[in-house]
């Protein structure tokens, strides 16, 4: 039982980090659709920031994935 809560409460967490790196990339990703729009070459810090907020989201999801698996089988 006790498995069940721990796996619900690290599901909850992982979702809400997945939702704030979303946020943060959106921000990224605008001056990267900005300077496309505006035929320039986009910042390069922009595009780190973005590529690094995409990993992350990856990674978070990847662990979601195998959480959520483990709790249907708990």
């Amino acid at each position: 039982m006790f498995e069940k809560m721990k796996l619900k409460s690290q599901i909850k967490e992982l979702k809400k980090v997945i939702e704030e790196t979303e946020a943060k990339r959106s921000r990224s990703q605008s001056a990267l659709v900005a300077a496309i729009l505006d035929s320039r070459e986009p910042d390069e810090q922009d595009v780190e920031f973005f590529n690094k907020y995409t990993a992350t989201i990856d990674e978070t999801r990847e662990e979601l994935k195998k959480a959520e698996q483990a709790l249907s089988k708990a």
